[in-house]
């Protein structure tokens, strides 16, 4: 049964048309164009280690038998970028993500053409996002995690900008987010980060594509920002399968973060997030005041 766009909230379109959207990207959206997730990439951490004789046979099945509990994804994380070491890691960062195949979906090209969005956050290290935007002759500004002055500088400016939360395998690979050390950094280090993230989340409304909502760093946030307004502040979104999320999961995300769970099908490559964004580029063909009395 193809999405329905009427189960599109009619507050999100009114906030979209108002400039008061941005869109958090996940692993997701990336697996549509051949990129793995956070198992995927640790099994080729694994496979790697394996070839070069850095690791024995045995701890290398137990290691696979963690990579199906993502809980021990943080732990399975710090061990395998021990068990590399620092050049070994690079290169299957590299090699994974450094790769001309992989090219931007539908999902990322539509993002593009988005015109009222006001940032795009994404935790994936690939370049898709960039380079669809390259494909369209935009050069966008890009910034990492670890670049918060510029990032509060554009928030400021009410400039739009792509922020690589965990940073990204092409300019800075040794300093991607992926461990639970690296988490502790971030959360701990880079105070300025987090004041961004946490001004982010409290100045607009954010949709969530493509992420399964168990990231470490966002959850973190969320309980922050619930503990700062308890009452509900901004509402967010996110797009997320039936099979993926329970009715009670779904009613503590909007009690507690006041995020809205937007049901969409896996099928199809989860086609109906394409569907979800023509929308919102529909929308724009629209007067306004149209858009907020749906």
């Amino acid at each position: 049964m193809p999405f329905d766009t009427k189960a599109i909230p009619p507050a999100l379109i009114a906030s979209y048309l108002e400039g008061k959207c941005g869109f958090f990207i996940g692993a997701g959206v990336s697996r549509g164009a051949g990129l793995p997730d956070w198992k995927g990439l640790l099994l080729q951490m694994v496979d790697h280690a394996v070839d070069a004789h850095l690791v024995e046979r045995t701890k290398a099945t137990e290691c696979r038998r963690l990579a199906d509990d993502p809980n021990k994804y943080l732990m399975l994380a710090e061990e395998m970028k021990e068990v590399l070491g620092g050049v070994e890691f690079k290169t299957v960062i590299e090699e994974v993500f450094i790769n001309h195949k992989h090219k931007p979906t539908g999902v990322h090209e539509l993002l593009v053409q988005l015109k009222h969005k006001k940032l795009i956050l994404t935790t994936n290290y690939d370049m898709l996002i960039e380079n669809a935007f390259v494909n369209n002759k935009i050069r966008p500004l890009v910034y990492k995690y670890y670049e918060a002055h510029a990032i509060q500088r554009s928030l400021f400016k009410r400039e739009f900008f792509v922020l690589k939360a965990h940073g990204d395998a092409e300019t800075s690979p040794e300093q991607i987010i992926l461990t639970e050390r690296d988490y502790r950094r971030i959360l701990y280090r880079e105070p300025g980060y987090q004041s961004a993230l946490q001004s982010i989340f409290t100045m607009y409304s954010i949709v969530l594509i493509g992420t399964s909502l168990v990231d470490p760093e966002l959850r973190l946030l969320l309980n922050y920002i619930n503990a700062a307004f308890p009452e509900g502040g901004v509402p967010h979104y996110a797009l997320m399968s039936d099979t993926n999320i329970s009715h009670t999961e779904a009613g503590r995300l909007l009690k507690d973060y006041n995020m809205r769970i937007i049901h969409v099908s896996p099928k199809n490559n989860y086609r109906d997030i394409e569907t979800f964004l023509q929308a919102l580029i529909d929308s724009e063909k629209r007067p306004a005041k149209k858009a907020r009395k749906r």
